[in-house]
């Protein structure tokens, strides 16, 4: 058994394993539910092929079929990663896929193109032709055929890349709309397996360009290429078993419904809001207010939610106060007060840097720091110096 295949089976039992934690998870099924069928393709695709390259590695029995068959199943994995990081950046519950034919067909067309393997002969890899054999016809186009799928879902991992790279910026803006505190939301890890998932591609792109160009001897190629692939693979899904199990989705709505204003439609947009410049003045006085007199910012968890439910109107107006009267979003508004009393207490009090953080509402140094340069362009110690 080579070293690759090894690694092969240890990946397919993490996936496995994994998968099964899961499809146990009884909350957030939307969200956990893409991720528990990636780890379960994942795991039977890299069984059966392990399964085929140990005990048929002619390529000429049930097994090699079994493996094409199976293999298919990869070729969804992209979609199923950016449907699981669609779900886990929803605010509320996942809704349905807009234009999903979009992503449903070219899984389709490439898992067709990959399947004309299933029409090579039995003993295809030991078959000698002639010049003039019928058959070298067949033998090509199924080449090519498979030759284009192997491309096409290079094409697609890269596209995936880049729609969950966009998804995670767009997440992370929304953020600072609804949390005053967003570190422990930020999905750091998935920019992690966005850097294996590009590894593992620049990798496949390699193997596959090195058996196109006969760079490398067979037992070259068999060796050191097929491992690293291998290890990519592994390193993928172990950095997704660490943080997918336990990642919940961010954008938690406090279950808190604020009723709409007397007479007027709940607005969509704040261009069709029916809340007048007077209205969205008075709550942007509200705000201010919550935060100069009731402290709301010193709150470390505090949430557009909250901030809404103790002024009285919806997170909605809040929001279209905010962007249009303050400038500010709800992220630098509160961080903003934390600042402005963070100042007033090092200047005026001998309380540890670490104190003054966590009573004017932070929840970490490090949270502290970052923001306090943002705001003064300097640090806490600077100041006291």
């Amino acid at each position: 058994m080579t070293l690759d295949i090894s690694i092969s089976i240890v990946t397919a039992g993490i996936c496995l394993f994994c998968a099964h934690l899961l499809l146990l998870k009884r909350t957030d099924t939307g969200v956990y539910l893409p991720l528990a069928l990636m780890f379960l393709f994942q795991s039977v695709s890299m069984g059966v092929t392990a399964l085929a390259e140990t005990f048929d590695p002619d390529s000429v029995g049930l097994l090699f079929r079994l493996s094409v068959l199976v293999a298919a199943l990869d070729i969804t994995l992209p979609f199923l990663l950016w449907v699981y990081v669609r779900a886990l950046t929803t605010e509320g519950q996942p809704d349905a896929i807009p234009k999903l034919r979009y992503h449903v067909i070219p899984i389709v067309l490439v898992t067709l193109a990959f399947w004309s393997l299933l029409f090579l002969p039995d003993g295809f890899a030991e078959t000698e032709f002639d010049d003039d054999d019928q058959r070298i016809v067949g033998f090509v186009a199924i080449a090519l055929a498979a030759l284009l799928a192997d491309f096409a879902f290079k094409a697609m991992i890269a596209t995936y890349i880049l729609l969950i790279a966009r998804r995670l910026m767009a997440y992370r803006t929304r953020l600072k709309d609804v949390f005053a505190s967003t570190e422990n939301r930020e999905l750091t890890w998935i920019w992690v397996i966005l850097i294996c998932m590009t590894f593992y591609l620049f990798v496949n792109i390699a193997f596959t360009l090195s058996v196109l160009s006969g760079l490398f001897a067979e037992n070259a190629y068999a060796t050191w290429l097929p491992t690293l692939h291998s290890m990519a693979l592994l390193g993928l899904f172990w950095a997704l078993g660490i943080w997918g199990l336990r990642q919940r989705p961010g954008l938690i709505r406090q279950p808190v419904i604020m009723p709409p204003e007397p007479d007027q439609p709940q607005p969509r947009k704040y261009e069709k809001s029916a809340l007048d410049d007077d209205r969205l003045q008075r709550i942007a006085r509200k705000v201010e207010a919550a935060m100069a007199e009731d402290l709301l910012y010193r709150d470390p968890n505090l949430s557009l939610w909250d901030l809404a439910k103790h002024i009285g109107v919806t997170s909605h107006y809040i929001s279209q106060a905010l962007n249009t009267h303050m400038s500010k979003s709800f992220f630098d508004l509160v961080n903003g007060w934390r600042i402005k009393e963070a100042i007033e207490q090092l200047n005026t009090t001998d309380e540890t840097i670490l104190v003054i953080a966590y009573d004017v509402g932070f929840n970490s140094r490090s949270a502290f720091y970052k923001a306090f340069k943002r705001e003064t362009g300097k640090t806490p110690s600077d100041l006291r110096k």
